[in-house]
């Protein structure tokens, strides 16, 4: 048997488990930020998945570590959603970079509603899956909008407004996406649409920033 026959088994079975871990990841994403961790069981991810019994366990221990490696999963989709945007806005002049960004990001937290609903799930007790959160996902985060908070401020595009609220009123931005059940059942309109992502992204924007070019005008 030749070295290529050899490896090709390895390779299949190696594609064939990492598959499977996907198939389980998505499902935790996608359960976890509807019923919640505790309500979601090992059984009810490896059902949703389409997988056998016991290969949760097998490929990633326990509960605990499985929800951490779906929280990294989806912290991970985030950032890669909005990294191309961060390559392209140091083209951009810095007024217009800090709504840019802005827009970026309440269009990446549509492409993602899971993160905002588990967020606002687990924000509401200190548990210890909450503070690896923080510790995991939500710091890097934070960092990343305290400089783009102290530049638009540098740059007068941003209110004078304490970076806790602002920080806030950004991430809740999301509420529209993580609630668009409610959103459709309440107004008729589908939160996902397109069209209700870019108002929402224009308006968020917008509520966020000031037009440092008209104020200077008015001052002058």
């Amino acid at each position: 048997m030749n070295a290529s026959a050899a490896v090709a088994p390895d390779r299949q079975t190696r594609g064939k488990s990492e598959k499977t871990r996907d198939l389980l990841l998505d499902a935790g994403i996608a359960l976890f930020s509807e019923q919640g961790y505790a309500a979601t069981s090992t059984r009810q991810v490896e059902t949703h998945a389409g997988v056998r019994r016991n290969l949760m366990t097998y490929h990633f221990g326990n509960k605990e570590e499985f929800w951490k490696q779906a929280m990294l999963r989806l912290a991970d989709r985030m950032r890669s959603t909005l990294a191309p945007a961060i390559a392209q806005s140091r083209d951009i002049e810095p007024d217009e970079r800090i709504r840019f960004l802005i827009r970026r990001y309440v269009r990446a937290s549509s492409t993602f509603p899971e993160m905002a609903r588990i967020m606002f799930d687990e924000g509401r007790c200190n548990s210890w899956r909450l503070q690896w959160l923080v510790d995991n996902c939500s710091r890097g985060f934070f960092n990343a909008v305290r400089q783009l908070f102290q530049d638009g401020r540098d740059f007068k595009v941003i209110p004078d407004i304490p970076l806790t609220n602002f920080y806030y009123l950004l991430v809740g931005s999301a509420t529209i996406f993580s609630m668009s059940n409610e959103c459709e059942l309440l107004t008729g309109e589908n939160a996902l649409d397109d069209s209700m992502i870019d108002i929402q992204a224009d308006t968020i924007a917008k509520l966020l920033t000031v037009d440092a070019s008209a104020k200077m005008k008015e001052n002058g």
